[in-house]
């Protein structure tokens, strides 16, 4: 037992860190809109361009999580984290936050993928629904603390004051990782090289991965520029981003949902309903006077598909690190293009109708395609 919540509680801070850097920046956007006036395109591939290392050799990173263990890797990322962090803290420029946040990219490519590996083979079982759901928290927990109390700390200093403090929880992580990280000596029964890893992967592998792409250009597109959003219906700054974080709150649910995953023999439904649902309440919130509603509501359906996504893929491959990759380069592509596509549709139309339709589409998408799946 005591091994298990150690397990656990590594899986869960890195999922922290991972997200929290991903998160950070959305309350911050509208700050460096304001003092270095950029345009809304320029800030979502701002938000976007960490995706493109993992996007390019996520893949490669879950090959080598397979084959030559976690340890060196995932220490490795971490010191790139701690590096893209200190550029975007010291950062004078445009051009330097964007460098910054492509380093921080460079370590997602084995920090997206390890805790999910981590997960699989350590909890894989009757109640792994459970702890995928537990650790679904995780990206709810960094949105309310980005969107809120990190966002709150701007007034502090200035608008680079997150993410000091989020180099001083990345650098203590790295030292207990160090120092209480004991690496399983396993024999290594599979040979395959790395382009017959991807070769002979299951075609439901790259359906779920389309699944998980459509899905994020949507809700981390809405993440993105929902407070900017509500800042144009004449919100707050603070109150804005505090309203923004709500569409995560239903994601605190996912251990619930968790739960009847691992009593279900149809996960993939799961998919399409909160899929449905959430595009649907996603575009009447654009037309609605009352938009703290929709954006609760669209959070609980919000929270069916991640928890659901990541406990179909054991099912249909054994190799975690480049199953769950396949997932992370999809992912990256869509935060890639999701926000920048969802700005630019802002920035020529001139309001945000355009953007809401895309997000409801993309997202409504990835809910049809789950229909596909086959999870015997």
């Amino acid at each position: 037992m005591k091994t298990k919540v150690y397990y656990f509680s590594i899986i869960y801070l890195i999922s922290l860190v991972l997200t929290l850097n991903m998160q950070v920046l959305p309350p911050l956007i509208p700050h460096i809109i304001k003092d270095w006036n950029i345009q809304r395109g320029e800030a979502g591939l701002l938000m976007g361009i960490v995706s493109l290392p993992p996007l390019i050799f996520g893949i490669l990173g879950g090959y080598i999580l397979d084959n030559f263990g976690i340890k060196i890797p995932t220490i490795i990322s971490l010191v790139f984290y701690l590096i893209g962090q200190f550029i975007f803290i010291l950062a004078k420029s445009f051009t330097l936050l964007l460098v910054s946040r492509l380093i921080l990219g460079i370590g997602a490519i084995v920090l997206a993928v390890v805790g999910l590996k981590l997960l699989a083979e350590k909890f894989q079982g009757k109640d792994f629904g459970k702890f995928m759901g537990l650790n679904s928290t995780a990206m709810p927990l960094a949105t309310l603390i980005s969107f809120n109390l990190l966002s709150y700390t701007t007034k502090i200093y200035s608008w680079k004051t997150p993410m000091i403090v989020l180099f001083i929880f990345t650098f203590i992580f790295i030292i207990l990782f160090i120092f209480t990280f004991k690496e399983e000596t396993t024999k290594k029964d599979n040979t395959e090289n790395f382009l017959s890893s991807i070769k002979n992967l299951s075609k439901n592998v790259w359906i779920l991965g389309i699944i998980w792409l459509l899905f994020n250009m949507g809700s981390l597109s809405f993440l993105t520029f929902a407070p900017d959003y509500f800042i144009s219906k004449g919100f707050s700054y603070s109150f804005s981003s505090s309203m923004s974080s709500l569409y995560m709150i239903g994601a605190f649910f996912s251990p619930i949902i968790g739960y009847f995953l691992d009593k279900t023999s149809k996960p993939q439904f799961f998919i399409f309903i909160g899929a449905f649902f959430l595009s649907i309440f996603l575009i009447s919130m654009y037309f609605s006077r009352i938009p703290l509603i929709f954006i609760i509501v669209a959070g609980l359906f919000s929270a069916l598909l991640p928890p659901s996504v990541f406990y179909l893929l054991p099912k249909f491959t054994n190799r975690f690190g480049i199953g769950y990759s396949v997932l992370s380069s999809l992912i990256n592509l869509g935060t890639l293009l999701g926000p920048y596509i969802i700005g630019y549709a802002k920035d020529i139309s001139g309001t945000y109708l355009l953007s809401f339709i895309l997000i409801s589409l993309f997202i409504f998408s990835s809910g049809l395609l789950a229909l596909t799946l086959n999870s015997k």
